[in-house]
């Protein structure tokens, strides 16, 4: 039976230290229809399409759209050269949340072999009915499905993580019970710049004011590695339903 996959994308927050220290981010909303600075020129004989990202920055060879689910996604997403590896509601302080406001955390962890100077990571959260909430930031006038953060001067080097010391500060009364993180780009010390080729679809799955589903599905333009990859992961998740199906008859 043939497989399609399907993907989406989101942006980032202030961060502020746990200890009361301010780390130098910036908080920012995204408009559904954002999207990454990329120029596709696309062949008539085949599918087979050049992504490139902001000049010289990274080139990806696409060679199918493929139709994924949440967890397929996932497992895309941390195949990146930088992504989010853990996500926790943070509270502060039960009653005196003015002064201790919640936070939302993402840990990005590098991947790839730079040193990362600043990224920028965007979230979407739901309440306990799976129903999508605009989050404000502490000081917001107004909320937003996507919300964005730039981690700036992060000084994230390969192999190691980022962001267990603080989160992005929220406005009381916001009854989030589910959310989730995305690194939409990084830049280097050098002056690369890097742009995760699933934001738009990881935005098509959960952003846009979208209700979280079990069963949400996305196309995908997926380069012929990440296509590897996937399909041994499906396979191996195959073999392990008909062995799990063997042993119970």
């Amino acid at each position: 039976m043939k497989r399609i996959i399907t993907t989406t994308v989101a942006l980032v927050m202030a961060v502020t230290c746990l200890s009361g220290c301010s780390v130098e981010t910036s908080e920012f909303s995204i408009e559904e229809t954002s999207t990454a600075e990329v120029t596709t020129t696309t062949t008539t004989e085949a599918t087979t399409t050049t992504t490139t990202i902001e000049e010289t920055t990274t080139e990806t060879t696409i060679s199918r759209i493929v139709t994924v689910n949440s967890e397929e996604l996932d497992a895309l997403l941390a195949k990146q050269p930088i992504y989010v590896s853990k996500t926790k509601y943070l509270v502060q302080d039960k009653e005196y949340k003015a002064l201790y406001p919640d936070m939302l955390q993402a840990i990005v962890t590098n991947n790839s072999e730079d040193d990362i100077k600043n990224a920028v990571v965007v979230f979407v959260a739901w309440d306990e009915n799976n129903l999508p909430v605009k989050i404000r930031g502490e000081f917001d006038y107004s909320g937003d499905y996507l919300k964005g953060c730039n981690f700036s001067d992060i000084n994230l080097v390969p192999g190691k993580s980022y962001g267990k010391d603080g989160g992005m500060s929220l406005d009381t009364g916001l009854n989030i019970k589910k959310f989730k993180a995305i690194v939409r780009e990084y830049e280097t010390f050098e002056g690369k710049k890097w742009t995760n080729p699933y934001y738009d679809a990881w935005v098509s799955m959960y952003g846009g004011g979208k209700k979280l589903k079990d069963d949400i599905t996305v196309d995908c333009y997926l380069a012929d590695e990440d296509y590897e990859e996937l399909v041994k992961m499906m396979s191996e998740a195959t073999s392990a339903d008909n062995e799990s199906d063997s042993s119970s008859t």
